[in-house]
């Protein structure tokens, strides 16, 4: 497994800018780097909703991802924007910038559609429960 380091150019720059806020920490290194994975859409906008109907996808499937280092600050809007589409309200913002299929080709579509007529044709999961 490769090993995921901290990019150098943002320790940089996140030191640069906690000097700025904490001049006395201004010229003291970092005594740990670390690096993570943040969700986030070549956009940075979080994808938020359900997909097009006509990629063949489950209908009940909603996303809510993406919302980058925002996530738990977004948390409760986003949480009640969920409830809104999993109970048919129509939710208090408008969530076309935030469609989950923005990023889909129209080939990538094409393939999903004939996937999810496949799909279709099987017992949905849960569906046994």
């Amino acid at each position: 497994a490769t090993l995921m380091r901290a990019n150098p150019s943002r320790v940089a720059a996140a030191k640069a800018s906690f000097g700025k806020m904490a001049p006395a920490f201004a010229d003291k290194d970092p005594v740990l780097q670390q690096a993570c994975m943040r969700p986030c859409a070549p956009d940075a906008l979080p994808l938020l909703g359900r997909f097009a109907p006509d990629l063949g996808l489950p209908p009940n499937l909603v996303v809510a991802t993406g919302h980058n280092c925002w996530g738990i600050l977004w948390a409760p809007i986003t949480g009640k924007i969920v409830a809104d589409i999993i109970l048919d309200r129509q939710p208090t913002v408008d969530l076309s910038a935030f469609a989950p299929d923005r990023f889909v080709s129209d080939a990538a579509r094409t393939k999903l559609r004939r996937r999810g007529r496949a799909l279709a044709s099987a017992q949905p999961v849960g569906e046994q429960w």
